[in-house]
């Protein structure tokens, strides 16, 4: 059966590459070229209108930020079968755009605010401003179509992003057109953090900055971009206070605080007023886990080796840091709070602003399967005991059965679940797998990628489809189903392009 079922997988996804290539081509406006729509109807087989990342959501749109997982896709199904023309699909695609969307400085119209708008053949730009958050785009395929182009895209983000390369201080949005010289070459200083700069330190955007460096440095053997990106990413533990949580950001910033009158860090003007006692209150000390970051980060340092331990144990402090500080077992949840670790469930907002409307009352994060992914990942990358409690505590929450010890069996039943089925619960079975080797991780990996398989792939189409019976290029699950058909066949996982998955937000908190 498990030999069927690979089969099936890695054909199902051949499909839907297929369905993508015919009817997701560029045939609209007076200008062909080589670009996918970010999404077809799998009813009519056209390309409709769908905007991810905030540029014109009434325009038929190719963002090639979105379709970084189709391409991971497209590169691992060609691993798969040996049909190389997948891989060259992927290769003519990404060559195009980086010879075609990008500025004068190497920045790709692309991301946040960014898109090819294929009806009118132009460029659509909505804030007039580059912006990349929690996409980590799949370079090392960028790398080998063409390295030249990719170094200058990593060296534009930087030197778009960064404004005062002495302290780091950077902004989500970067300008178009600038000046790039070598900027490895600037001086750092470090200082204090919590300081009132330019930019917007969103964990978002310098996770992505570090992580390109950190790569860039791999590719080239050149030391300079991976000292960068290790003070960027160290900011953030500088921000933590006595439980070990990081902040989401290390820097404030005279934004709107409820309109334009008010200007001020955000939190300071939202929560201070109303919590007591010695606490430091700005956006930089409010508790909001994203484990996509620390994700990538245990990838970013995987990847690099040696070179990369301080990633792997910054990740695995702050994945500790959650479980040991802010989870609960009993609800599967984490107690909203500031990172000192006073609690902020129960706070009602007595001011309109950035975090809510007034009113609006702080509850829980739901510990959802990211979490569980990202806990199975440092289980396996680690051997930490602790992260693998809180992937065993997170999995029995999400019901999947007992995960049990690393050196107990355990007792899955996957078949508990509430929920429907997730993809990223199937890489999280499946990380434990390749941690233990035990065939339960891989069974109840199967039960949930049969799930999938039967939920959300449509054999009259030839497609996966959202619940809106549209086949998005930035749906997750057909490279984890990739990854499950590897793992049946008993392939190396590593022959496969590492996964990133959804920039998905954690339900509660702040």
């Amino acid at each position: 059966m498990s030999t069927t079922l690979a089969g099936e997988l890695v054909e199902s996804v051949r499909r839907h590459a297929d369905t993508v290539f015919e009817h997701g081509r560029d045939r609209y406006g007076d200008d062909r070229t080589p670009l996918l729509a970010d999404a077809v109807d799998a009813g009519t087989l056209d390309a409709v209108p769908y905007d991810a990342r905030d540029v014109d959501d009434g325009r038929r749109l190719s963002n090639f930020a979105v379709q970084q997982e189709f391409l991971r896709t497209l590169v691992g199904l060609a691993r798969s079968t040996g049909a190389t023309e997948y891989r060259d699909e992927a290769a003519a695609l990404t060559s195009w755009v980086l010879e075609e969307l990008s500025d004068s400085a190497g920045l790709l119209y692309w991301g946040g605010h960014a898109a090819y708008d294929l009806d009118a053949d132009e460029l659509v730009i909505n804030k007039d401003a580059h912006e990349l958050k929690f996409e980590y785009p799949f370079y090392e395929f960028l790398w080998e179509v063409d390295a030249e182009r990719t170094r200058r895209f990593v060296e534009a983000f930087w030197s778009a992003h960064v404004v005062d390369w002495g302290r780091l201080d950077f902004n989500r949005h970067g300008e178009w057109d600038g000046a790039v010289g070598n900027p490895w070459d600037d001086e750092y200083e470090g200082g204090d953090v919590f300081f009132w700069g330019e930019g917007l330190t969103f964990v978002n955007t310098g996770s992505d900055l570090y992580y390109a460096a950190g790569l860039l440095s791999s590719f080239a053997n050149e030391a300079a971009p991976l000292t960068w990106a290790e003070r960027l990413a160290r900011r953030y533990v500088e921000t933590r206070q006595e439980p070990g949580l990081s902040g989401y950001q290390f820097s404030q910033h005279p934004s709107y605080c409820n309109g334009p009158a008010i200007r001020g860090d955000r939190a300071q003007y939202q929560f201070a007023p109303y919590i007591h006692g010695d606490h430091l209150v700005y956006e930089g000390t409010l508790f909001r886990p994203r484990p996509i970051v620390q994700r990538q980060q245990l990838a970013l340092g995987d990847r690099l080796g040696p070179r990369g331990e301080s990633f792997t144990r910054w990740a695995l402090e702050e994945l500790r840091a959650w479980y040991e500080v802010a989870y609960r077992s009993d609800a599967n949840e984490f107690e909203p709070m500031l990172t000192d670790g006073h609690s902020l469930e129960g706070f009602v907002c007595r001011r309109n602003g950035y975090f809510g409307p007034k009113g609006r009352v702080v509850g829980p994060i739901d510990a959802g399967p990211e979490f569980f992914w990202t806990y199975a990942r440092a289980s396996r990358l680690t051997d930490d005991p602790v992260c693998w409690r809180a992937a065993r505590d997170i999995g029995r929450g999400l019901g999947l059965g007992e995960v049990g010890r690393p050196d107990s069996k355990p007792d899955l039943s996957a078949s508990d679940r509430t929920d429907p089925p997730d993809y990223a619960l199937l890489y999280g079975l499946l990380e434990l797998h390749r941690a233990t080797d035990r065939g339960e991780y891989l069974e109840a990996a199967q039960t949930l990628g049969t799930d999938l398989l039967e939920g959300r792939f449509r054999e009259s189409t030839g497609a996966f489809v959202d619940d809106r019976n549209r086949a998005r290029l930035d749906d997750p699950v057909p490279l984890s189903l990739l990854h499950l058909a590897a793992a049946i066949r008993e392939e190396s996982a590593a022959d496969l392009p590492t996964p990133v998955g959804a920039p998905r937000t954690p339900e509660g908190g702040i």
